[in-house]
């Protein structure tokens, strides 16, 4: 496992105090991005705009599905992603001004940005999330209700498309990018750098609602996602890959399958009404890891091998 990806660190000025006022840096300004501008923002934007229609009003399709609660569809969902949006100035700001390197470093030694590689990620990850769903269908369709509003669908559409990028972008770019490389910096070993930079984001959704359904499997489910993201950005030496998942899997739930505990409350297509056992979820997760993983790292690795080798040829 190249450690390229882990010396972009080095193209600045990394000492360990640079890195705690980032870090008080970043979080600051994402509670500032909450509290003084998300809340009131997104009240002054509900009380001009009926932001999600018939979210609450519009009858069910089919009988007996529980609706999702949509307290965070409108003022606390805008104001959470406000604040997200906050949260990346302030991680920029922190690698422009305290570390004084290019803020795609945080993204690949190169500072720059591969869409192939993002599209990789997005696509092949949203593939298997439907697989999956698939799967869970054929076993259990009774789980599963159609629940498609469409003012509903349509008026969260555009704001689904801009704001879950910046979450799930956010959040990427602040515990495999920011964190990751600077503990890489005192942190040699690739396992235990593995697992010490996957807690703290396993740790930042142990308090999501979905963790009543059991809280030993669900809680391993988000270590293992955790862990995951870690390695394919370290494995790939960038973040794409780390940026198209994170996209993909958020997207795919608050558009097309969400459950009615659900951390990200949406008018989704389909209601899940009732999760899947989570031992199932988790082996799941590992099944769909193993063959994204094989899919990116094997076959496609091996095409592209196979590509340069006949252009060289030619």
């Amino acid at each position: 496992m190249s450690d390229s990806f882990l010396k972009a660190a080095s193209q600045g000025r990394n000492a360990g105090w640079r890195y705690l006022c980032g870090l008080v840096l970043a979080m600051s300004s994402g509670y500032v991005g909450w509290q003084w501008v998300g809340i009131p923002l997104a009240q002054a934007i509900a009380d001009v705009v009926e932001i999600f229609p018939n979210v609450l009003s519009a009858p069910i399709v089919e009988e007996n599905v529980k609706s999702i609660p949509a307290d965070s569809l409108e003022i606390s969902y805008l104001a959470m992603h406000f604040a997200y949006a906050f949260l990346a100035m302030g991680i920029g700001l922190a690698v422009k001004v305290l570390h004084h390197r290019p803020s795609l470093t945080l993204i690949s030694p190169q500072a720059t940005f591969l869409k192939s590689r993002f599209g990789l990620g997005f696509g092949l990850w949203f593939g298997l999330a439907s697989l999956q769903t698939g799967v869970e269908y054929l076993f259990q369709p009774a789980a599963f209700a159609w629940n498609f509003q469409p003012l509903a669908w349509l008026s969260f559409l555009p704001w689904a498309l801009l704001l879950t990028p910046i979450q799930t972008s956010t959040e990427e770019l602040f515990f495999r990018g920011y964190l990751l490389q600077g503990l890489g910096l005192v942190i040699r070993s690739p396992i235990a750098l593995t697992l010490i930079a996957s807690l703290p984001f396993a740790i930042a959704h142990f308090s999501n609602p979905e963790m009543t359904r059991g809280s030993i499997w669900i809680g391993l489910t988000y270590c293992l996602m955790a862990v995951f993201l870690v390695v394919i950005t370290l494995r790939d030496n960038r973040l794409e890959l780390a940026l198209g998942v994170h996209a993909a899997n958020n997207l795919f739930i608050v558009l097309l399958v969400n459950t009615p505990d659900s951390a990200l409350p949406s008018p989704a297509v389909v209601l899940q009404q009732t999760p899947a056992d989570p031992r199932w979820t988790f082996g799941s997760l590992l099944v769909a890891i193993a063959l994204f993983y094989g899919a990116v790292f094997g076959w496609c690795r091996r095409r592209q091998r196979a590509t340069g080798s006949g252009r060289e040829k030619q």
